[in-house]
């Protein structure tokens, strides 16, 4: 079976709970920015025939990355929403002269990938599932609530719940109608929950719990130290 894959990065994010001037995507950590850190795994796969990452409207944080100079790596700008700017990463690849099967999304905000994380995505992938979403089982208890008032209505059950990570990866054709088939005024919250909208077959693979999403400044720390245990805590270039 054939795993070539595109990626896109959607990187138009306006970090809205993220306190500080710069946005979190371009900010440095010993010498590198959250992005690059995000992205660079990717680069060592053979499969990975391109990534295309989507940037803010005027943005120019970017242009001073050095890991943007690679040959497989495009920039396109984005939208106001990552729902948008992902489709917009999706007509640069429809509009490519690549060959290729699989577009993978991985969150520009996700600096402790691992590159086992990727082979485990990739090696989950069969004829019989339109993709494969990485992610771990949850260990806490779950609580559905009402609304603002925060009544508890119900407990989920934790054995089928699941937390979603990036990245997610798709079979080609399916993700692009998904896409195309947006419902206007319904909230997306990953890649994956366009596709189950329209009716794909998709699969959980566990991925590393270290795997975690810069949200909020405290999340800096911890990073710096995930990054440190991988043997990534310093610039080698």
């Amino acid at each position: 079976m054939n795993k070539d894959f595109v990626a896109i990065i959607p990187a138009a994010g306006k970090s809205e709970r993220f306190l500080g001037e710069t946005p979190k995507q371009f900010i440095k950590l010993d010498g590198r920015s959250i992005l690059e850190l995000s992205l660079i795994p990717l680069l060592d796969f053979s499969e990975c025939l391109g990534i295309c990452v989507v940037v803010p409207l005027g943005d120019q944080y970017h242009k001073s990355l050095k890991v943007l100079g690679s040959p497989k790596i495009s920039v396109i700008e984005g939208s106001d929403s990552r729902t948008s700017s992902v489709k917009l990463g999706l007509d640069f690849w429809k509009n490519s002269q690549m060959s290729f099967d699989f577009v993978l999304i991985h969150d520009a905000v996700r600096p402790c990938l691992r590159s086992s994380d990727i082979k485990e995505l990739l090696s989950s992938l069969s004829e019989d599932v339109d993709g494969v979403v990485l992610g771990m089982p949850s260990t806490d208890t779950i609580k559905e609530v009402v609304d603002a008032s925060n009544e508890i209505s119900t407990t989920l059950e934790r054995t089928k719940i699941w937390k979603a990570f990036t990245p997610q990866i798709f079979k080609k054709d399916l993700l692009n109608k998904s896409f195309l088939n947006i419902k206007k005024n319904t909230k997306y919250t990953d890649e994956a929950s366009v596709v189950e909208a329209n009716d794909g077959v998709l699969r959980m693979v566990q991925g590393s719990n270290d795997n975690i999403k810069l949200t909020f400044s405290e999340d800096i720390p911890l990073i710096r130290s995930i990054l440190s245990s991988q043997g990534r805590g310093e610039d080698s270039s």
